[in-house]
Order: structure tokens, then C-alpha cells, then sequence
């Protein structure tokens, strides 16, 4: 552990091993992206801030929800985009024959 160069004041794990400082969460990106480093396989600062752009697109597409309408009772449903439609049936309360639970073990 190590403080941020940028925040003196912050207690932080992730450490460039190129140029030995130290970058809090705030601070985490890769000083040199476009130029070869040999420390970058085993990098956490450079799999985190390549991640984080990953992450926050995850995060956003969690967020963001579907409505599904069940027919002919006309039940509707808000659920998260990564929802199954048994997900859905489940959470309106409508039932759906699925003998392994989603699972795709029996072929119904």
C-alpha cells in the first residue's frame, strides 16, 4: 500500500510498476497507453482503467429496463434488460411450463 500521487492523502493498492507510483481509484488510468510496457500483462492499473469502461456500459445496460406485456390476461412487467422472459412470467405472476426451471436440461 502506497499514496495516491495525486491525493497524498489516500491510502491506495494500485501501483504502476513502470514508473513506481501509486494511483488511487480516482486517479486510475495508465500514464502511457500507447507505448510498450513490459509490466502490462500484470497491470492492475491498466485492467482496471480498461475495464472501467467496461464496467460502466455494463452497469448502464442494468440499468435500463423492458416491459413485457403477457397475453391475453394483458399483465405487464417492468424487469432488467438481462432478465429471461421466465424471469418476467415469474415476477408478473404468470405461469409458464418449465419442468427444469430455465435451466434447458428437459428441451421444453
Amino acid at each position: 500500500m502506497g499514496t495516491c500521487i495525486n491525493h497524498p492523502d489516500r491510502e491506495t493498492p494500485y501501483i504502476c510498476m513502470k514508473h513506481q507510483i501509486y494511483l488511487c481509484e480516482a486517479c486510475l488510468k495508465c500514464r502511457d497507453p500507447k507505448i510498450y510496457c513490459k509490466h502490462r500483462s500484470a497491470c492492475p492499473i491498466w485492467f482496471m482503467s480498461k475495464r472501467k469502461a467496461g464496467w460502466e456500459a455494463e452497469e448502464r445496460q442494468a440499468a435500463a429496463a423492458h416491459t413485457v406485456t403477457f397475453l391475453p390476461d394483458g399483465r405487464t412487467v417492468a424487469v432488467p434488460a438481462d432478465s429471461t422472459l421466465l424471469e418476467a412470467a415469474q415476477t408478473a405472476d404468470v405461469h409458464v411450463n418449465a419442468s427444469c426451471s430455465g435451466k434447458g436440461a428437459c428441451g421444453k
